[in-house]
């Protein structure tokens, strides 16, 4: 496995949004919720379809959450293609963009009430993005690369 592809990877596994309530730290995952005041977990499916009437019923802001994975899950199905050679970077690059796009959609969306929340995954797959793609979305427009030098 290329460096490249396990440090995609590991932006799925580490927390994407962090809220700081008093006393406790409440993490959202690609994959569930972890409540450290009760220490429970929802995944996400759960909470999809068990905790509210579906992904119909979701405001925009946390139809985000759901909308994100599957853009992660999509950039890291077209990033695995790399290993047999068939991956179009751009899309890969494009799908994390879209991907960090909903992380801070769900972040602005939701009401601080005076508790800090951290968008540590809109951070870290813009990060990524820039680190490893940032020659493949400047082929996404052709001409874009020359008009920023100038």
């Amino acid at each position: 496995m290329s460096r490249r592809l396990g440090t995609l990877l590991a932006v799925g596994v580490v927390p994407w949004l962090v809220v700081l309530d008093p006393g406790a730290i409440d993490l959202v995952f690609a994959w569930g919720l972890f409540d450290a005041r009760t220490v429970t977990f929802v995944s996400l499916l759960e909470y999809l379809f068990v905790h509210t009437l579906g992904p119909a019923s979701l405001p925009g802001h946390l139809l985000a959450w759901p909308l994100g994975v599957l853009f992660y899950l999509g950039a890291l199905a077209n990033a695995s293609l790399s290993v047999v050679g068939r991956e179009d970077r751009r899309i890969t690059a494009l799908l994390l963009v879209l991907a960090a796009a909903m992380c801070l959609r769900l972040w602005w969306g939701l009401p601080s009430g005076g508790s800090p929340t951290v968008p540590l995954g809109a951070a870290l797959l813009f990060a990524f993005v820039w680190w490893f793609h940032a020659e493949d979305l400047r082929g996404i427009a052709p001409g874009a690369g020359r008009a920023i030098r100038a």
